[in-house]
């Protein structure tokens, strides 16, 4: 009679030597798919945060009291935004996993061009600040404007900012090509510490990654932008010259290559509507079923 051999979890996680980071949901899928198909997806554990690191407040984090604090400012500008989904994922669970990380693991953080991963980033390692292992840190941006042809591509518009963008042969390409990888030296840890205590020390609820340096914002920085392309878009309209707010979020993320929520553009939405700097009619339930103009 054959029996089959299964692995227990704890044998599972005791032959992963290596811990790959990521700020999100799509990228860690992104890295899982890589991963299986270069065959190393048994030897590498993927975690993942599901935050939106590029707004809200990040005083007193990674503390308890930190965590309930930014979770109710998203909760109450975001209602809909789910998050009691995939509550493993969440800043408090992932605080937790990252502590409970064994010494004997290796660490790899991915993180692009945006303000979010940078963010992320700087969390991450004041998180792990007493960690005695190397910490490596991987920009698979960086890694695939290496790869050749890429920089034609660029040429015609095509500028990804985080790893969710590229295509997944990349992706496979840059693991194997970055396999040599240096760890953060003493004082780059620290010195990514030194500027988490700044970013996280701060009023503004917004922040943006300009010329390689992460910024802190007043969570108004894109409004007039926002007003600016309303009313160039309401011109083209006929009738009343109100634009469906789909068009409207699409053309911000499109046109000005922007690596940020919906939710936080829909957010601002509301906002302007409130201080009588947008008109609203529709149904304010979905993007594509309500419209806007400039009074």
């Amino acid at each position: 009679m054959d029996h089959k051999y299964t692995m227990t979890m704890e044998q599972e996680e005791a032959r992963r030597k290596h811990i790959y980071l990521l700020f999100g949901l799509s990228e860690a899928g992104s890295m899982k798919v890589a991963l299986s198909r270069v065959g190393s997806r048994h030897l590498i554990r993927v975690l993942s945060f599901n935050e939106t690191f590029s707004a809200g407040p990040l005083c007193k984090l990674p503390n308890d009291e930190g965590c309930q604090a930014r979770e109710l400012w998203f909760q109450e500008r975001f209602p809909d935004q789910g998050y009691h989904l995939n509550p493993q994922h969440k800043l408090g669970a992932m605080i937790q996993t990252l502590k409970e990380i064994p010494e004997d693991k290796k660490i790899t953080i991915w993180c692009g061009n945006n303000s979010h991963d940078q963010t992320g980033l700087r969390f991450a390692l004041s998180v792990l600040s007493e960690r005695k292992q190397p910490i490596y840190v991987i920009n698979p941006i960086e890694a695939y404007e290496e790869l050749p042809g890429i920089t034609e591509q660029y040429s015609m518009g095509l500028s990804p900012q985080s790893l969710g963008q590229l295509p997944n042969e990349a992706v496979q390409t840059i693991i194997k090509n970055t396999e040599n990888t240096q760890p953060l030296t003493s004082a780059q840890r620290k010195q990514y510490e030194l500027e988490w205590q700044e970013i996280s020390n701060t009023e503004d609820m917004l922040r943006v990654w300009s010329k390689g340096q992460l910024t802190n914002v007043p969570e108004t920085y894109y409004d007039e932008d926002i007003l600016s392309l309303i009313l160039q878009l309401q011109k083209n309209e006929q009738g009343d010259h109100f634009v469906n707010a789909g068009l409207i979020v699409g053309a911000i993320i499109g046109q000005w290559n922007l690596f940020i929520s919906t939710s936080f553009i829909e957010y601002r939405f509301w906002r302007l509507i409130s201080e009588g700097k947008l008109l609203f009619k529709g149904i304010p339930y979905a993007m594509h079923l309500y419209f806007l103009r400039i009074p």
